[in-house]
């Protein structure tokens, strides 16, 4: 009997280990049903061979997607005309799909760049955010089955949705809370973060466990550890693991030799990171971002980071991180 109680209470110990570990890693994925995958393109009757640009965005508002501004620079700049197509709903396992083209130009311009976003400094990641106004025309909207091929019209498809959760959950996803950064000093992100990501139709996500992320005064954006974001994150949300949305995914560090350099606004060198691709960056809502945020999208949803979710910090850049590279050494 004493051998039967042991191995029961192992059990329980075991289960109960394994259930925090479970709740320590747990994220809420109804929240990164906002995020959305974006294709980025020219004018289609220009003479230049097609490019395009494959990027995630973050619907904020029913009308209103957030995304990076490097993903719609190229096409979109200086009022160009370009297309961006919003896979609004993309739900293989219930064989519907909804997915919207908008058009933005110098007649009807619907893709907002932060002014001054220059791609070729890496201080640019500090306000690499744009804006996508969803004014499409109904002629805009496709509503289909992508196994079948079959196309619905609106209506047909909103019947639809009460019988598919999951479209319907998409379709209806609650607008996140931004996490806005307004301080003078550099601050610790105290919630571990989430990187969603949306693909073939599924929703992935990364998640940095050890919560390493903090707001750069110096450079105006965030640093954190690398956990495996990489290319086509771009324009993503940074979630905290509730669903608060904390920043937009800029670019993961690359240079000569692995080296990154850093300068101030005014030209002044910050530091050089010597192993650069174990970082990378995302622009938060500082009041800069959040003041461009709220020009164009007035019932946008924010609350002040610090202190719920953020703890102040006077350390500066090289210290921070020199305490990056610890935690990533550990």
């Amino acid at each position: 009997m004493k051998i039967k109680y042991y191995f029961l209470t192992f059990l329980c110990v075991l289960c109960a280990a394994l259930a925090q570990a479970q709740a320590d890693i747990a994220v809420n994925e109804d929240a990164f049903l906002v995020q959305k995958a974006i294709t980025v393109w020219g004018d289609e009757t220009s003479s230049e061979k097609l490019m395009s640009a494959q990027c995630q965005a973050v619907r904020i508002t029913p009308g209103w997607l957030l995304t990076a501004a490097h993903c719609v620079y190229d096409f979109c700049r200086n009022n160009q005309n370009c297309t961006v197509q919003v896979d609004v709903v993309s739900a293989p396992q219930d064989d519907l799909a909804a997915q919207v083209r908008v058009r933005s130009g110098a007649q009807k311009k619907n893709v907002f760049i932060f002014p001054g976003y220059n791609p070729r400094q890496n201080r640019s990641s500090s306000f690499d955010v744009a804006l996508i106004r969803l004014a499409p025309q109904e002629r805009d909207w496709a509503f289909f089955a992508p196994r079948g091929g079959k196309r619905f019209s609106r209506e047909q498809f909103e019947k639809q949705l009460d019988v598919y959760p999951e479209s319907r959950a998409q379709w209806n996803a609650k607008r996140p809370r931004l996490l806005t950064f307004d301080a003078a000093v550099s601050a610790r992100l105290t919630p571990a973060i989430a990187v969603p990501r949306v693909e073939n139709g599924g929703v992935s996500w990364l998640y940095n466990a050890g919560g390493q992320a903090y707001f750069i005064s110096e450079l105006q954006h965030f640093v954190s550890t690398d956990f495996g974001v990489r290319q086509g994150n771009s324009g993503g949300g940074v979630f905290t693991a509730d669903g608060q949305l904390v920043g937009v995914v800029s670019m993961s560090f690359t240079g000569k030799g692995n080296r990154m350099q850093f300068k101030e606004a005014d030209g002044k060198a910050v530091s050089t990171l010597q192993n650069a691709d174990a970082y990378f960056v995302f622009t938060g809502f500082t009041s800069a971002v959040s003041a461009f945020i709220r020009g164009h999208v007035p019932g946008v949803f924010s609350v002040g980071a610090v202190p719920q979710a953020a703890e102040l910090t006077n350390e500066k850049f090289t210290r921070i991180i020199k305490t990056l590279d610890n935690a990533q050494a550990n």
